[in-house]
């Protein structure tokens, strides 16, 4: 009996190797890093290639700063005027000086904090605002210093608030006759106290010629009549009121005496002029004579 050969049947499972590739195309991770990260990573790929370049690269640095100038150079973005407030015409100077800023100038190259910085170096200038405004002006708002004392320094004069900032330079006294005049070191840490003297002596305020600071512990007077009144360190606003009490009482202050101390704070030591001392000694001697 011939024997038939049976043909041989197709098994249907699939391979392992196909069955492990399928598996990881219905893994949503895997999906996603053939259909868009390999495309990704070769059109990467192709463009750094091509950015490798040092002429494309030149290329671009130059679009892009064409077109930076572009936006920057545009009317809406360009400064044209710079209007300063609240200064007189030195300081005026000075603030443009400080800003040195060339117009006309696009906003994007102002630097509005550095530029409020150096305009509050200035001694004169207390505060300052800076903006840019409508029709492209540049807005500087300063406040001054109010200058209430004259400070005689190695500086040379120069002008204090009433906090004892400086505020400016004088060139002579007479530029300001309105001003007390301070002299000595350490006045900048006791304007207040200079004042508060000043506004007592009031009733003298006509012969009043300054104050000095001695030893930076306490102050004198100085008057006409090359007058000096010594104060003590400790309430010398009390003790110049007592010296006042004394003159209107008795006009101390225009008999012939050099110097009125009240630094022991009790009773007032006064020091006559070399002419009085001569006349009271002759006096003296008259006396003596009479005596005799």
């Amino acid at each position: 009996m011939q024997q038939v050969d049976m043909p041989t049947r197709h098994d249907p499972a699939p391979s392992r190797v196909k069955y492990k590739l399928h598996r990881l195309w219905l893994t949503p991770f895997y999906r996603a890093l053939i259909r868009t990260g390999l495309p990704v990573v070769c059109v990467l790929i192709v463009v750094l290639t091509y950015l490798r370049d040092p002429a494309v690269q030149q290329k671009i640095v130059t679009s892009f700063h064409n077109a930076r100038m572009t936006i920057e150079q545009r009317p809406e973005f360009m400064v044209q005027q710079m209007r300063i407030q609240g200064v007189s015409a030195d300081v005026d100077k000075m603030v443009r000086d400080s800003l040195a800023v060339k117009l006309p100038i696009s906003t994007f190259h102002l630097d509005l904090e550095t530029m409020k910085t150096n305009v509050e170096k200035i001694e004169a200038v207390e505060a300052v605002s800076i903006l840019i405004g409508a029709k492209g002006i540049l807005e500087v708002g300063v406040v001054m210093r109010a200058p209430a004392l004259i400070w005689r320094s190695q500086e040379g004069l120069v002008l204090l608030d009433a906090q004892g900032h400086k505020s400016g330079r004088l060139t002579s006294r007479l530029d300001r006759t309105d001003l007390p005049l301070i002299t000595g070191a350490g006045v900048q840490e006791h304007t207040g106290q200079a004042l508060a003297i000043f506004k007592k002596l009031s009733p003298v305020a006509g012969r009043v010629r300054g104050l000095k600071r001695m030893g930076e512990r306490r102050w004198d007077v100085f008057l006409d009549r090359d007058q000096v009144l010594k104060l003590p360190e400790d309430q010398p606003i009390a003790a110049l009121g007592r010296i006042l009490a004394l003159h209107r009482a008795q006009d101390i202050l225009n008999r012939d005496i050099t110097v009125v101390d009240i630094r022991d704070g009790r009773k007032p030591i006064l020091r006559l002029s070399d002419p009085a001392l001569d006349g009271l000694k002759k006096l003296r001697l008259i006396a003596s004579g009479e005596d005799n």
